[in-house]
């Protein structure tokens, strides 16, 4: 059998990889305390799933290995049974669709999911912590379901659902309306008085107007109270065609201006939009390969990639110093993975941003053909010095692929416990490969979706 680690390329609001994030740098040795198997799950193609904890409660949203459906599950800490609800959405094959959970100011669910350029899919419970109260809404702005009501509200081809929370707290809603190379980026805002949403941004954030489309990262609120955005546009559904690696900025993520702290008229589009890299198509710009991150300076610094004069990828970093782009290269490697077309594109190489810690800088990237690991970086060339102090170790046992079926790969989640920081929740799951959003010639295999809950030793 062979098992190998995905590495997945999904979506710029998702990030680029499937990476285990885990808060703090504490070497102190993780042991597994407990396992359990929560449900079978569809393993055709690695799509994500959602993971939240609220109340003393987990909440998780995943694709049902029986028939492909959208499930919520819910769960009280630390031995509760898990409570599930089936939802009316299956997914097909498409590795854009993943899930993402959120809560309201008066702790109702809001779900979203399972959208690559359809109408809006969204769930919202009638009643706070409650996956039982969970009803299909199906539009947020628009007046209806129908497929006018939806097209009016630019409801009817959304992309890349994401949620968050505005400076004072409200809960905001963000996707893309149209498809690659010619979209828009939608932001609304929901109040729980009058259970509605509103446009948050009174135009949209990015505009292609019809010729591209911007694929972003972000916000990022970084340390010095700005919040930051990054993005490429694209001109075709061809990864190849991402260009012009460029910067907005906001105090309130209403009011936006570029790094000089010129005021923007939103949308942004590519004429008003302040370019850092104007790299052409074909230039080795990905755009799930973006990241925001802070130096010790706490400096933002934009982390790319471009292809160097023999086309191999190359690390690079844009850091705004003194109001004026700077640019350096952090690797110097010799393989070159060309990436092209559509659909979701198996990755060779991901990184994370840089960060700064006690004074130091660093940052860690996985690499097909090269070095990987996490590392030391000069703090003022940005390039590798050593390797980075060690972490605490996910333990080897739950890292195992137990899904009998060939080429199986690993998804992870790991999530710190909100009111233990000792306490630590991973989540495994194994899935058939990235396959360009297309299917796969086997019939899969359901996998079993598992938690494992670590402690400190």
């Amino acid at each position: 059998m062979k098992h190998s680690v995905l590495i997945i390329i999904a979506a710029a609001l998702i990030g680029a990889f499937c990476q285990t994030q885990i808060q703090a740098a504490d070497p102190a040795p993780w042991k597994v305390v407990s396992r359990e198997n929560i449900a079978s799950v569809w393993s055709g193609n690695p799509v994500q799933f959602a993971f939240v904890q609220k109340e003393g409660q987990l909440f998780i949203g995943f694709y049902s290995g029986e028939d492909k459906s959208m499930v919520i599950g819910q769960k009280r800490l630390p031995d509760g049974d898990w409570k599930f609800k089936k939802l009316d959405t299956k997914i097909g094959w498409d590795s854009h669709n993943y899930i993402t959970i959120a809560f309201d100011r008066d702790n109702c669910l809001h779900v979203c999911g399972n959208m690559h350029c359809v109408p809006m899919i969204y769930y919202r419970s009638a009643q706070p912590l409650d996956i039982e109260s969970l009803e299909p809404i199906n539009c947020m702005t628009a007046a209806g379901t129908t497929m006018e009501e939806l097209r009016q509200a630019r409801e009817n081809r959304v992309t890349y659902p994401s949620f968050m929370s505005s400076v004072d707290g409200a809960l905001v809603f963000t996707y893309r309306d149209g498809a690659s190379g010619n979209g828009s980026q939608l932001w609304n805002v929901y109040d729980p008085d009058s259970k509605t949403w509103k446009r948050f941004l009174d135009a949209p954030m990015f505009d292609g107007l019809g010729k591209c489309n911007a694929y972003f990262k972000g916000p990022v609120k970084g340390p010095d109270g700005w919040y930051h955005i990054a993005w490429v546009w694209r001109d075709t559904p061809d990864c190849a065609t991402n260009h012009d690696l460029s910067y907005i900025r906001s105090r309130d993520l209403i009011h936006w201006e570029t790094s000089q702290g010129a005021p923007l008229t939103l949308p942004v589009t590519e004429r008003t939009g302040e370019v850092v890299a104007p790299l052409k198509n074909g230039e080795g710009l990905f755009n799930p390969l973006v990241q925001i991150g802070f130096d010790t300076q706490n400096r933002v610094v934009l982390t790319y990639t471009r292809y160097d004069e023999n086309k191999n990828n190359q690390i690079m970093q844009a850091r705004l110093e003194n109001g004026v782009w700077k640019y350096y290269q952090t690797t110097d490697w010799t393989h070159s993975w060309v990436f092209s077309g559509g659909g979701c594109i198996p990755g060779e190489l991901s990184f994370s941003a840089v960060r700064s810690e006690n004074g130091k800088l660093y940052q860690s990237w996985n690499r097909k053909y090269e070095k990987s690991g996490d590392f030391e970086l000069d703090a003022e060339t940005f390039k590798p010095i050593g390797a980075a102090p060690p972490k605490s170790k996910i333990p080897a046992e739950c890292y195992k692929v137990e899904n009998t079926q060939e080429n199986q790969g690993r998804k992870t989640f790991a999530m710190n416990d909100k009111t233990n920081p000792n306490r630590l929740y991973f989540f495994i799951w194994e899935t058939l490969p990235i396959n360009r959003d297309r299917p796969h010639n086997v019939v899969p295999q359901p996998s079993q979706l598992r938690m494992f809950v670590l402690e400190r030793e």
